[in-house]
This record gives structure tokens, sequence and C-alpha cells, in this order.
């Protein structure tokens, strides 16, 4: 291979020459117009001399360790550098030619045509206009072979692809910036050929009516439906800088209004470096349609609270649980504890770790939050300084028909847990609370407020940090209402929603948990941290685009069906009660609150008449009893909006 490689480079080096002989002479007859003996003459005795010249320049500048069929810009500005200096050493020795006495055996020319006629005028000197007009050339033929093979690749061969019996799929590209174009760069040099890229939109004037890489730019995203039919395309492909939710949902309308399949690149700042590979070219997900844009947190190497310490994660198996796991383990603790109940979801995520090289360094534990005994032994094993508390049950339906189940896994796993990591000097706690802990409606929303009640009581009196996180609606998650409309669309339909008016906010799992290790992160007792998750989300909404990214039309080839609200259910949810003032936190869009003042001595005895009530499984004596510890629940609200 080493041989192959040196011969195809002198190969090149030869041809190369052969440019530089073709140009000097090409400049010789564009400065006399017609052919002089003493221009045959001095060209023969120069040419070696201006072929040295060039192919050390060359060699310089590695022109000659490049891949031909990857040619692109920095071959070309090295081909321009390279001829450059080459040219400017060869002006400099020309300048200085005449006082140099081993050269003054070169044949003389003369000055002008009149000094020719007169047989006088001896200039020893070649013409500077031979040299400039020789540089011009010899970059133009250098550049021609350098770039030869694309151009037979891409034009030559175009012809004979489209004629072929895997025809190349036509391809509309959404964007004409840096993205869209290393995508196109990429989908021209691949050698599948599977699409032909036939048109590019993009909403800046400046782009429009230009081409790239031969590729006409044909207006705005508006015009998107006309270029699709203009060009007969049977693919889209969304390669835009951080595009809004609100300009991709109009982008999946046109190409499902013209039956066109649509993908997407990731944003720039998702491709390292800047270079785009066709691998990471996806579909849409439901999550590029939010109405809000995806806040992403980092942690800095001086407020990573995580590293080198041992970490306990309750609720370890589950959607935002396994997340934290995993983000948990690229902030380099010591180890991590992955608690949980579910024996198969604890195995899955310790498979998924111990393939990533995560094995050393994560111990699963299968146990209940409600078994004081069991968490007293592990806290005692393993030491976690920090507790990340996702253990809950979630499902507003279940909870309503089982609410003694919410109080001993919401209410006693929280106490059990908060009560543990006080005695064994934990450095913080982090309970993960819930949007429904708002002025809710029912039981799992109640439970998860008490929840907060215990981890805000706790905070007045322990060295341990304690605070808690709020968010809404995660999409993906196991009680998320996208997986369920998935199953329901692979089905035929119809999709089931409660009502038209019911609206949820929504971020995805990665986001939520990010907000979760940077609240965790400020020194602030006893806080609560939200994030601005900025509108709310229609689910009429996010189901009918979730129908048309499948590839379907909504109400015609999958029906959608109103069921009625479900027991404990609201139109609207909230992030604040009426008692919560939001401040900012000065860290992107997360906010902190001052919770409600809770009587720790009356909550005590509450949470232990409560336990009483579920341990005897008297389900309408703890919802009563719900009421009277958490004011702001009112299952008679059912249905209501919150406010506004």
């Amino acid at each position: 291979m080493a041989k192959i490689v040196k011969w195809r480079r002198i190969a090149l080096a030869f041809v190369d020459a052969l440019v530089v002989a073709g140009a000097l002479w090409a400049g010789y007859l564009l400065r006399f117009a017609q052919v002089y003996n003493f221009v045959v003459s001095q060209y023969l005795l120069v040419l070696a001399f201006f072929i040295v010249v060039r192919l050390a320049m060359f060699w310089a500048f590695r022109l000659y360790r490049g891949v031909l069929r990857y040619a692109g810009m920095g071959e070309m500005l090295a081909i321009t550098s390279a001829v450059v200096c080459g040219t400017a050493v060869l002006v400099g020795l020309d300048l200085v030619y005449e006082r140099l006495p081993l050269l003054q055996w070169f044949p003389a020319y003369p000055r002008n045509l009149a000094d020719l006629a007169a047989g006088s005028g001896r200039v020893m000197r070649v013409p500077l206009g031979v040299i400039f007009g020789e540089s011009i050339l010899t970059l133009l033929g250098v550049a021609l072979v350098r770039f030869s093979r694309r151009i037979v690749i891409y034009q030559v061969l175009n012809l004979a692809e489209e004629t072929s019996v895997q025809r190349p799929r036509r391809l509309t590209i959404v964007g004409a910036g840096d993205l869209a174009e290393a995508a196109l760069r990429q989908i021209q040099a691949s050698p599948s050929r599977a699409w032909k890229p036939v048109a590019m939109v993009d909403d800046d004037p400046e782009k429009q009516s230009l081409r790239i890489h031969g590729v006409p730019v044909e207006g705005g995203l508006s015009e998107l439906g006309r270029v699709i039919r203009r060009h007969e395309v049977e693919d889209v492909l969304v390669a835009m800088r951080d595009i809004s939710p609100e300009k991709l949902r109009e982008i999946v309308a046109a190409c499902a209004d013209a039956n066109v399949r649509f993908q997407i690149l990731p944003s720039v700042q998702d491709v390292m470096s800047g270079r785009v590979s066709l691998n990471q070219i996806r579909p849409v997900e439901i999550e590029d349609l939010l109405g809000r844009e995806p806040v992403k947190l980092t942690l800095s190497d001086e407020s990573n609270y995580i590293r080198g310490k041992v970490v306990m994660i309750t609720g370890a198996g589950g959607s935002i649980g396994s997340e934290l796991c995993r983000q948990v383990l690229q902030l380099e603790p010591t180890g991590i504890v992955m608690y949980g109940h579910g024996e198969n979801s604890i195995y899955e995520i310790t498979q998924e770790l111990r393939r990533a090289g995560q094995g050393d360094r994560i111990t699963s534990v299968i146990g209940d939050v409600r078994d004081e005994a069991r968490l007293r032994t592990i806290i005692e094993r393993h030491k976690p300084q920090i507790f990340f508390h996702a253990a809950a049950h979630k499902h507003v339906p279940l909870m309503e028909a089982h609410p003694e189940e919410a109080v001993k896994n919401n209410v006693t796993g929280t106490r059990n847990l908060a009560k543990l990591a006080d005695e064994s000097g934990a450095e913080r706690f982090i309970l993960i609370s819930s949007d429904k802990a708002v002025r809710s409606t029912n039981v799992m929303g109640a439970t998860k407020r008490m929840a907060e009640m215990i981890v805000f009581c706790m905070a007045r009196k322990s060295r341990t940090l304690f605070t808690a996180v709020r968010f809404g609606n995660v999409l993906g998650s196991r009680g998320s209402v996208v997986p369920l409309f998935r199953r329901q669309i692979a089905a035929g339909g119809p999709v089931t929603i409660t009502s038209p008016d019911v609206t949820r906010y929504f971020m995805t799992i990665p986001e939520a948990v990010s907000l979760v290790i940077q609240a965790g992160s400020m020194n602030q007792q006893g806080r609560l941290f939200l994030l601005d998750m900025g509108k709310p989300v229609r689910i009429v909404d996010l189901a009918r685009n979730l129908i048309r990214l499948s590839g379907f039309e909504p109400d015609k080839d999958i029906k959608i069906v109103y069921t009625g609200l479900r027991p404990g259910e609201k139109l609207k949810e909230e992030l604040l009660t009426s008692g919560e003032n939001v401040k900012s936190t000065g860290i992107g869009k997360i906010f902190m609150t001052e919770p409600d003042g809770v009587n720790e001595e009356l909550l005590r005895a509450q949470i232990e008449e409560i336990e009483a009530l579920a341990s005897r499984n008297d389900s309408e004596a703890v919802r009563t009893k719900l009421q009277e510890i958490v004011p702001d629940y009112s299952p008679e609200n059912a249905g209501e909006g919150g406010a506004e």
C-alpha cells in the first residue's frame, strides 16, 4: 500500500510538471503573440528552473498528501498559497537576474517590438508578464488536476446514475448555511449516491438565487411546497442551525401535504468540530416539535459537586432515574448506588452502563423506599454523600384508584430516605417533584406535595442541604402520552385524548435531568427550583404532529377520539402555588422559590395518621386526610383549568 501511495505521488508530481511546462509556454505566447527564436531558447533554458521552484512549493504546502476524491476548499487554499509563494520567488530572482554573473549566459531578448526591429535593447530577464501569466495558468491547471475526479464523479456520472435501476432520490435541503453546505458536500461525496440534491431553501434573502456546490437556493421556507412540486422531490433534509419548533412544524406540515419523507441533522453545536456525518441524519422526532426551545445546562468544574463523591439514586430504573445515572456518571463520581424496586428496569440500566464501560463504578440494589430497614442497611454499607430521590408512583388514574399506595411510596418513602440522609450526614438531598403538586386535583399530586413539605421541614434543622426540583411532563417517559400514542398509531388508531382543551408543560428527559443536577449545585437550603418551560402544549396538537411524523394524515388515516377527563385530571397544569414567589437564580432559565411555610410538629403528626390509614387500606379516609394536610388539594376541581 505504501508503494502504491508513493507512485501515485510521483505520478501527480509528473502531471504538475507538465502543467507548469504548458503554463510557461502559454505565458510566452500571451506575452509575445508569436514564436521567436529567442523565446524558444529562453523557454528551454528556464523551464527546469520553473518546474523545480513550483514542485518544491507544492511539496512544502503538502499538495501531495491529500486524497483527490476529497479535494475541497482546503486544497484550493493550499494550491493558491503555493503558487503565490512560488511566484514571489521567481519574480525576486528575476529582478536580480542581471546582477548574478553566473547567469549571464542566458540569451537576450528585445525590450519591445521596436527594439526587435532595430536589433537592440538587449535585456536578460524573463518578462514579468510571462511569469504572471504562467502563475495564473499554473494555478488553474493544478486546481483542475486536483478537482477533475470530483468533476467526473459529480457531473459526468449524474446522467448514468439517474437512468440506473437504483436511481438516487431527489432531495431538497432546508437551509443554506454552514450546516447545509457541509451536509451537501457529504451527500455529493457519498459513494452510495442515495440522494441527488436538486434544490435548497433558506429565509436569508442574500442566499436566495445563489448556487452552493451547483445546487440552487430557490426562495424561503414558505416556498418549500412549491419547490417540492417543481422538482418532484422525494425527500427533504432539514439542515439549519437552531431551527425553532414553530418553523419545524411548518416544514413537517408542508412535507406531509406533499407526501414526501423528511429528516433532520443535529445543530452545529451537536456536530463535533462542525463536521457533518450522514450517519447523524435522523427522522424528525416529536421532541423537535416542542413549543419551546430545549434548555441546555452545564455544570462547570468549579460547581461540580459530584466529582469524587458516592451518589445514591432511588427509582434508578425509571425514565428520570436511569437518565440521572447516565449523566451523573459523566461528572466523575466515585460511584453510584442504583436503588430501585423493579428488577427488570434495574437490570436493563445496569447492563447498559456496563456495556459503556462503567461497570466498576455502579452498584445495583433491589429495594423499596418504603422499607426503612433495607434503606438503612444500604446507606450504612455504601455511605452515599449525595441523594437523588426519583422513586415515586406517578400514574394519576392508578393512584386515584389506590391512594393508600401513593401515600406509602411517595410520602413514607420520602420520609424514610430524608430521615436516613440526615442521620448519615449526607451533603445533599435533591427531591424530584412534579407540577401536579401545585393546586392538585389528584392523589398523586397531593402526595408529591407532601413529599416537598417533608423535604422543606427537614431543611430547617439538618446540616444536609435539602432541595426540591419541580417540572412538568417529560416526553418519552413510561407515563408519557407519547409512547401510548405511538402504540395506538402502530395499531392503526384511533388515538385517544381526554379533551381537545387539555394542555401540559413538556420537556425532554435529558434536559429535565440536567435541571435536577444543576439545581443540586446551588447552595440554597430548603429551596424549590423550577424551569421556565415556556408555553404549555395542547395534547391534541402533540398527537397530530406525532401522527404526521409517523407518515399518516390526522383524522384521515388515523382518527382522534376524545374520551373525557379521567379521575383526578385537570385541563391545565401549573408550576407555582399562590404563596410561592419566583426569583431568578442567574443560571439559564432556572428559577427559585421560597416554599409555603409548614408547621413541622403538625406535619409529623399528620404523616403518622395518614400512614396508619394507608396501612389499613382505608382509601376514603386517606383522601379526606390528604385534603386536611394539603389545603390546595381539591379533587372536586378535577377537570378545571389552573390559574392563568
